[in-house]
């Protein structure tokens, strides 16, 4: 039987779909409130121009008691890696009715959004997927023929069993996201992870948000995305200076907004400095509005002028950071004690079990005239050239002075468009005491995005701004490190992994690393690559032709699922039990509980693979019960020491896994090999290693370099001569939420904004529907014509479905350049044009 969605009962009843999938029922507050006993409620639809902005913001306040014949569970919000706010989930009748703001152990974070009002429509969404399906029509059609999970199950593991025997294990492969962050059935670690490399598959790295990161942490740690490496948000109120990076707080973030704001009553200064007039800019006493794409020339024109004016923190550059460290001439690498004829000793043994060896590094003694090992005097040379032993050397504080003086505020001002005279005042600002420099997604979504995050770790160092109350750097990220990665690969063996970005050319030729690779199914979890993923023209017509089969697990219709060859539907997060182990706003680690059973035929993702194993032969590595799965994940010596558990996080509910207060990089403990902050970086790598070459000298120091797309020199410029970036919006959180009829009330449709004398220029008028387009695709939009955005820039909010626009997609603009060492999507590196739409598709 070719279907969309059977009959369901009472509240279900409310949420059934047209017979081809791709309708919505017309689901009011009045229409679920009745279902559900709360007609009384319905009367605040009628209040204001948005009644549900009134109808949501009702009862906020966090603590809430049962009303009679409810219950109240608590549970975490958890779609991505700023959200895990705790809610009540009020349910009567084994439903949910409503949520609510819950109470944290620290009341500072008490929060709930719009968002997380709104999750009754998600849970009993008209597109909610009910059982699992199978292809009836085309890719994409969106025709479906129910099946039973035995049959699905023994479908899908029948193709990953028959294409792994035909073409080797890698040829299964794995997208997994962020689209349920949590211990068992979310991403990290995941019983997702385990099965993959049980089965020798392919593990698809999503290339998505990496380079600010990566760049960050060379200089402050050792991973290439380490966590944990900003001040918890609390502490942002004690800043004097909070400088915004490209960084949407108040509507991508917006659950730390308050923090910024409790600053500011405190005097804090705030700076916004972003290409877009946002809601922070607005209230912000300093706005920066820099040419797209050229942050790392404005960080290092405030580090050139604040190490020509001595405004630096010498005492900590000297003590803290890698600034009096000898630089060779002839191999870039730092002066070693065995170059000077003393041995290295051996130290401790890797994580590999492989011995290391100690080899300190060289400082100049002025008083005594030669290179003596660093930590042997008080008061090395942070300036100079030498020569030790027939080798030329030099400091490496002389080599960032250096490669800092290329970028003077006259000169800078031509690449950023920013005044001189305003980047001194930053460099002053930024060089005193207490200054949080706050990194977002937006000034690392160019090819040169990785020398943000250098550029923004150096910028701390040499002004002494990390590692103290107020004064941090960075992207907020915060994550309970008490976990077992042994759970990942019980047999201790992990399948191969593949970028996005370069998917595409696998697919293409077979081959991977110059090898024979390969792909021919693809299984998608917590995910929407087909919505989200740069190229998506190249993802649906190059892609899903060179796929034999398509699995998609998800709770709704999205682009994804309608894509898929077998549909298995997921529950919402309030009907399982989890741990939720990620803090984007908050180091907490905490329990969420079931609410309610799941809806329909949803089976959880940890049940999945126990069924999808047991098909497949590998059973007896998943035939424990979840809560003892959730005690071998935390089975580590961090979490017997601080005593979390399952048992304990199911009584406390929230368990503080940080320090309070968290100072990251506290007193100058980095994590680097040095033990200090490495503005110069002596061994650069890559993210990851898919046979890509990178040009190493140039990594090590920040600087500056145009990204590959998106910058006035770009002969591509004359053709398409505005810069297309996109905005992380209040009402959905990538994809997700993206048919929420709550919150579709208001944000109804895709729009592009121009600004005015962009639109002028090309007989735009606000509320035109326009064609943006370039040489890789195009998308139809309502134009919002505004001032605040730069001349040659255009915006549109992230996260909307090829369905919802009238024609195209965003997401077909963007491009798969990239960086090949923070190897991360390039989301705002872009150039297109944009006319009046003529109505064609």
């Amino acid at each position: 039987m070719c279907v969309s969605c059977p009959g369901a009962t009472n509240l279900r009843e409310e949420m059934h779909m047209s017979e081809e999938g791709t309708g919505r029922a017309a689901v009011t507050r009045r229409s679920f409130l009745k279902t559900s006993g709360l007609a009384a409620g319905a009367t605040a639809l009628a209040l204001g121009a948005h009644p549900v902005l009134k109808t949501l913001a009702a009862d906020l306040s966090a603590g809430q008691v049962a009303a009679e014949g409810e219950q109240i569970v608590n549970c975490v919000c958890r779609p991505n890696c700023v959200g895990f706010c705790r809610h009540n989930v009020h349910v009567r009748d084994g439903h949910v009715v409503k949520t609510s703001m819950a109470s944290f152990p620290d009341p500072k974070y008490n929060r709930i959004c719009l968002r997380g009002l709104s999750h009754v429509q998600r849970i009993y969404d008209a597109e909610r997927i009910k059982y699992p399906m199978r292809r009836a029509g085309e890719r994409g059609e969106n025709k479906w023929e129910r099946i039973s999970w035995d049959e699905a199950i023994a479908e899908v593991a029948d193709k990953f069993t028959g294409i792994q025997a035909e073409y080797g294990k890698q040829a299964v492969a794995f997208f997994t996201m962020s689209g349920n962050h949590s211990l068992l059935n979310g991403t990290l670690p995941g019983l997702g992870s385990r099965f993959q490399n049980l089965i020798g598959g392919t593990a698809i790295d999503v290339c998505t948000d990496s380079a600010l990161q990566v760049g960050y942490c060379r200089a402050v740690s050792y991973g290439p995305t380490d966590l944990n490496t900003c001040n918890e948000p609390a502490d942002w109120a004690n800043s004097r200076v909070i400088v915004l990076w490209g960084y949407n707080l108040t509507e991508a973030n917006i659950h730390n907004w308050h923090f910024v704001a409790d600053a500011m009553d405190n005097g804090a200064k705030l700076i916004v400095i972003d290409p877009v007039y946002t809601h922070a800019a607005s209230k912000a006493d300093m706005y920066v509005p820099c040419r797209p794409g050229s942050d790392p020339a404005l960080i290092m024109s405030m580090i050139n002028v604040i190490l020509s004016e001595k405004l630096f923190n010498e005492p900590y550059v000297t003590a803290h950071t890698v600034a009096p460290f000898l630089v060779r001439e002839d191999n870039g690498l730092f002066l070693r004690m065995s170059d000077l004829g003393v041995a290295p000793v051996e130290g401790p043994s890797n994580a590999q079990g492989q011995p290391t060896y100690i080899d300190p590094a060289a400082v100049w003694d002025p008083a005594a005239g030669a290179a003596v090992v660093v930590g042997s005097v008080e008061a090395p040379a942070i300036e100079g050239t030498f020569v030790v032993n027939g080798i030329k050397v030099r400091t490496a504080f002389d080599l960032l002075k250096e490669e800092a003086a290329k970028y003077s505020p006259e000169e800078a001002s031509k690449l950023t468009d920013v005044a001189p005279d305003t980047i001194r005042e930053l460099a002053a600002l930024a060089s005193g005491e207490k200054v949080a420099n706050l990194g977002g997604f937006g000034s690392q979504s160019y090819t040169n995005g990785v020398m943000c995050g250098h550029a923004l770790a150096t910028l701390a160092g040499i002004t002494g701004n990390i590692g103290v109350s107020g004064g941090t750097s960075g992207y907020l990220w915060q994550f309970y490190p008490g976990v077992n990665w042994l759970f990942t690969f019980p047999t201790f063996e992990f399948g191969p992994k593949v970028p996005t970005l370069v998917f595409q050319d696998v697919l293409r030729t077979g081959e991977y690393k110059g090898q024979p690779f390969p792909v021919k199914a693809l299984h998608v979890s917590h995910a929407n690559p087909f919505s989200n993923m740069v190229d998506q023209n190249v993802w649906l017509n190059e892609v899903l032709p060179a796929l034999d089969f398509v699995v998609v697990r998800d709770m709704v219709f999205s682009d994804t699922a309608r894509y898929a060859d077998v549909l298995l539907p997921v529950p919402h997060w309030y009907e399982t039990e989890e741990i939720s182990h990620v803090g984007g706003q908050h180091p907490y680690i905490q329990h969420s509980a079931k609410a309610i059973d799941p809806l329909f035929e949803a089976k959880s993702d940890a049940d999945i693979y126990r069924l999808l194993a047991e098909k497949m032969g590998i059973g007896e590595y998943f035939n424990k019960t979840d809560a003892e799965y959730i005690d071998e994940i935390l089975a580590t010596p961090l979490s017997e020491q601080m005593g979390i558990s399952y048992a304990s996080l199911k009584e406390q509910g929230v368990m503080r896994y940080l320090p309070d207060p968290y100072i990251a990089f506290e007193n100058g403990a980095f994590l680097t090999p040095s033990g200090r902050l490495e503005f110069y970086v002596e061994k650069p790598a890559t993210r990851m290693d898919y046979g890509q070459t990178f040009d190493a000298e140039r990594e090590h120091l920040p600087r500056f370099y145009p990204p590959a797309e998106a910058w006035p020199d770009n002969a591509l410029h004359e053709k398409y001569p505005l810069v297309l970036m996109s905005e992380r919006p209040r009402f959905r959180v990538h994809t997700q939420w993206f048919g929420v009829p709550w919150l579709r009330e208001l944000e109804p449709e895709p729009v592009l904004k121009i600004n005015a004398s962009d639109a002028v220029a090309r007989g735009i008028a606000n509320g035109d529907y326009v064609e943006v387009f370039n040489d890789r695709g195009h998308a139809v939009a309502k134009a919002v014509v505004t001032q605040g955005i730069r001349p040659g820039s255009m915006t549109y909010p992230k996260g909307w479905q090829r369905h919802q626009h009238k024609v195209g997609s965003f997401s077909e603009l963007t491009g798969s350049h990239h960086d090949p060492v923070g190897v991360n999507s390039s989301f705002f590196d872009v150039l297109a044009e944009v006319r009046k739409w003529d109505g064609e598709a």
